[in-house]
């Protein structure tokens, strides 16, 4: 009996000290993770975002990535609105850090996105990701976890749907002629090389973005073209990673409808990127 009560004093403060060191790496491995921000920009797209959202909440569970989920209502109607408080509970119960952010007016994609960044200043890294699933969530993922492991933290990534290489990116014929067409304005009117500047998918670093965030101005679908054309302009590093993806149904972009929007955003753009080095 006194071998066992000798045994069990030493054994605790053997216990205690173990216990401290794993509470210590523990909090150590909080505080040195990048914190991610993620956006979900939504517009009446609950049923798209309930199916893509079950699938991106449980990798998110999983991937051990310092990360807040917010989905972006961007002025849904009131029965949407009720459809996105009941999937942001849902989503919560499979991952905990999802928050629903609603903007009562339309402010375009980029606006909603730009308008909860800003409400996060201290992010390492800022990203956003559309609510059809034509970016998995494992291709999500994947990007998030290149910009953690980079050695160059202010480095940014895009993802890129057209390259040459083994993955297979699935698009219908007029998605072909649209991407092209707009590729070419980019690089005509604005003068940027990047392969594909409108994939729904981006991880922007901290330091990058806030030194940029006040010029930039376009909120509708040029948004991107922008702030890619902006961070180059001030010599921001920037990755063109290569994913798999897939068209899906449901977009909101009219090609001949809104091509002389895009155009017009286009000129504003080039004409600020001017103005900025005189």
């Amino acid at each position: 009996m006194m071998i066992e009560a000798d045994l069990n004093t030493l054994c605790k403060p053997a216990l205690l000290l173990s216990y401290c060191v794993g509470l210590f790496l523990l909090l150590h491995m909080l505080v040195t993770l990048p914190k991610f921000l993620l956006v979900t920009p939504v517009w009446n797209d609950s049923a798209r975002l309930e199916h893509f959202g079950v699938r991106l909440a449980k990798a998110l569970a999983v991937s051990g990535l310092n990360l807040i989920w917010v989905i972006a209502d961007d002025g849904s109607d009131t029965e949407e609105v009720e459809q996105l408080q009941r999937l942001k509970e849902k989503f919560s119960q499979i991952y905990s850090d999802v928050v629903l952010h609603l903007h009562p007016e339309r402010s375009f994609k980029g606006g909603a996105i730009y308008q909860t960044w800003q409400q996060f200043p201290d992010a390492d890294f800022y990203a956003f990701v559309d609510a059809d699933g034509a970016v998995s969530a494992d291709e999500l993922i994947r990007m998030l976890n290149c910009a953690g492991d980079s050695e160059n933290p202010d480095m940014s990534f895009v993802a890129v749907r057209h390259f040459s290489g083994p993955l297979v990116v699935e698009r219908s014929l007029l998605r072909k002629a649209t991407f092209h067409l707009f590729r070419t304005l980019v690089r005509g009117i604005v003068g940027s090389k990047w392969i594909d500047t409108q994939c729904g998918a981006k991880v922007i670093s901290g330091r990058s973005y806030r030194a940029v965030s006040e010029r930039l101005v376009e909120d509708g679908f040029v948004f991107d073209v922008e702030l890619l054309a902006t961070l180059q302009q001030d010599a921001w590093p920037i990755t063109e990673l290569p994913i798999m993806w897939q068209e899906m149904p449901g977009s909101k972009l009219n090609l001949w409808r809104d091509l002389w929007t895009m155009t017009g955003g286009l000129i504003r753009i080039r004409r600020r990127l001017n103005a900025s080095v005189l």
